[in-house]
């Protein structure tokens, strides 16, 4: 993530001194030394001024530090400049790819330099965990010392492959957890199958009739994971539901520290992965790059949590007053409020068969994440306009005053682009006071509960009824 966000910082410092220099040249008639000075001296304070804050989040100090980033940058233009004589000077290449692939030891250098040179000294970040959470839920005290009667939900899609293993071992570990006493004999796995066109439901079916831990609900069509999850969340009755996969990645014996975290008086309890040894590069990027963007956004998620959780039969109730049609359970359930805690393992490779959530799911997934949790896009929108609008302004500004008090005006130009840019500026504002009302009929369509009661008095009770 440091070194994407160094990227950006880049990406902006060479966006905001190239439209210093074509704006000191083309507007205020600055030479092209003069400008092109202008353009770099911004460019480098910007940069200093970003990765400082914000890319490497440094507590140096401000003088020093921005001597050693001239410095550094100083190489860096030297490594640049270096390697694109030498390139076009041997290898006769175009003096533009010369000067592309002389971007490489820049960009290299300036990393490097900024990362252990320049801004040496991180601001100490401060992990804090809300009160109501619970880590590895370790306790001596339970609220709870009886048996719970707990429900396990699988959702599947063609998990033929994997499900005489699953069944297995979730039936193994039930009954461990049956002889521990901390579920009761009647405890079931209920296999969701969300429409399967291989031989998942007839598995299930021939499951059920051998095995007295097993159950399963077939869905009419494919809907979806997030809605067979949820057709088995609301379907089965249980003090306590567990949803998990049926690839055999998560951890089962996580489950019974699940148990424990909700005797303890938890109402949820998360299952978080420790780390993502088992991704690929562009996985575990993408993922955390997500996590993170949704952060930025406003969405309140568990980070590195998928679908592996424990929830209350009170938690599940809750849940069905949110009457959502485009679900993303993971941005929902924290919305419910109750006391929750955390369970950390380590995610396995697959058992059996292949996965069910290609990149096009997981895109459209991280899609629904973000719209239906935050309202941020409808905002940017307004704020694009409002920025456009004041350009327009400010170019209309110039163009009028070019026309009337200098000599330099070209007939018919003014009369043509101040249409143009007001008009566009005018219809990003419009379209971004629309999307502040979108965005309050978005929410309301929604139909969320505005507050959930969690606790009251004896008195109010008795009142009640």
């Amino acid at each position: 993530m440091t070194f994407l966000r160094f990227l950006l910082v880049g990406v902006a410092n060479t966006f905001i001194g190239l439209g210093v220099i074509y704006a000191a040249m083309y507007f205020f008639h600055f030479s092209a030394v003069v400008a092109n000075a202008t353009g770099y001296s911004i460019g480098i304070l910007v940069s200093f001024a970003l990765n400082k804050t914000w890319t490497f989040g440094s507590d140096d100090h401000m003088g020093a530090s921005f001597f050693r980033f001239l410095l550094v940058i100083a190489i860096a233009y030297s490594a640049n400049l270096s390697a694109v004589l030498f390139v076009n000077e041997h290898f006769e290449i175009n003096i533009y790819i010369a000067q592309a692939l002389g971007i490489a030891p820049y960009t290299a250098i300036t990393y490097l330099g900024s990362h252990f040179f320049v801004f040496r000294n991180r601001r100490k970040t401060q992990i804090t965990t809300p009160p109501t959470a619970l880590i590895n839920v370790k306790t001596n005290k339970l609220l709870i010392t009886r048996a719970i009667k707990l429900n396990i939900v699988v959702p599947c899609y063609n998990e033929e492959a994997v499900l005489p293993e699953t069944t297995r071992q979730l039936s193994r570990l039930l009954q461990h957890l049956i002889a521990k006493g901390k579920v009761t004999a009647d405890s079931c796995v209920y296999y969701v199958d969300d429409g399967s066109y291989d031989r998942t439901w007839d598995l299930i079916e021939s499951l059920a009739k051998t095995n007295n831990f097993v159950q399963g609900i077939k869905l009419s069509r494919n809907r979806g994971h997030q809605n067979a999850l949820l057709a088995g969340l609301l379907t089965v009755e249980g003090e306590a539901v567990v949803s998990i996969d049926a690839d055999l990645q998560d951890d089962l014996s996580v489950i019974e520290k699940m148990i424990d975290g909700y005797r303890a008086g938890h109402d949820i309890v998360y299952g978080v992965r420790a780390c993502r040894k088992t991704d690929t590069f562009f996985k575990n990027f993408s993922a955390q790059a997500y996590y993170h963007l949704l952060k930025m956004m406003g969405v309140e998620i568990i980070h590195n949590h998928a679908d592996f959780r424990l929830m209350s039969r009170r938690a599940i109730e809750a849940l069905k007053e949110f009457d959502e049609v485009n679900l993303f359970l993971r941005g929902i359930i924290p919305q419910l409020g109750f006391s929750f805690s955390l369970v950390y393992y380590d995610r396995s490779e697959r058992y059996a068969g292949e996965s069910k959530y290609p990149f096009r799911k997981m895109l459209a997934l991280a899609w629904q994440g973000i719209t239906s949790f935050s309202d941020l896009p409808l905002h940017f929108i307004t704020g694009l306009g409002f920025l456009v609008s004041l350009i327009s302004l400010g170019i209309t500004t110039w163009v009028l005053w070019v026309r009337l008090f200098t000599q330099d005006a070209i007939p018919g130009w003014a009369s043509t682009v101040l249409p143009i840019y007001f008009i566009s500026g005018i219809q990003l504002l419009c379209l971004g006071v629309i999307g502040e009302y979108l965005a309050k009929v978005y929410t309301e369509t929604k139909r969320r509960p505005r507050y959930i009661i969690e606790k009251a008095t004896d008195s109010f009770l008795e009142d009640e009824n």
